[in-house]
């Protein structure tokens, strides 16, 4: 499987608009890779893109200045994951928005004594999600 580097965001709280742009330059980014290399296919599905551009725009209207930075990658089919890491409080959440249509968003959540996997039925799922990545 080819993934694209993530990088692990610190500060979670330098300001929503920045850490908006900052995420969507990360997804921006992923158009520029090369179709694919000899694992896979490296640049997202138009499916998985428009999904995840949806997903964290709808998220930022509503969180505004509590939107948390965040880092993109893709996997071997076109898929999006997108990845909040906080090493202070040992907690991530990942958006996996899929290559196509026929599979499910979902949201996988980590922290030191919990994790799940939800499937996303709208932007309010990811809203709860950061919002419990935000608290300390």
């Amino acid at each position: 499987m080819t993934e694209t580097k993530e990088v692990p965001t610190k500060s979670i709280h330098t300001g929503g608009a920045s850490n908006f742009t900052t995420t969507l330059k990360s997804i921006l980014k992923l158009l520029d890779l090369e179709a694919s290399d000899d694992y896979g296919i490296l640049k997202p599905t138009e499916y998985a893109f428009k999904t995840a551009m949806q997903f964290l725009v709808d998220a930022y209207e509503i969180m505004k200045s509590d939107f948390p930075k965040a880092s993109a990658s893709t996997d071997d089919r076109g898929s999006i994951k997108i990845t909040w890491r906080n090493r202070e409080t040992k907690r991530l959440v990942r958006l996996f928005c899929p290559c196509n249509s026929e599979q499910p968003v979902d949201i996988y959540h980590d922290s030191s004594d919990d994790y799940d996997v939800e499937d996303v039925s709208s932007v309010s799922t990811l809203v709860h999600r950061l919002e419990w990545f935000n608290a300390s």
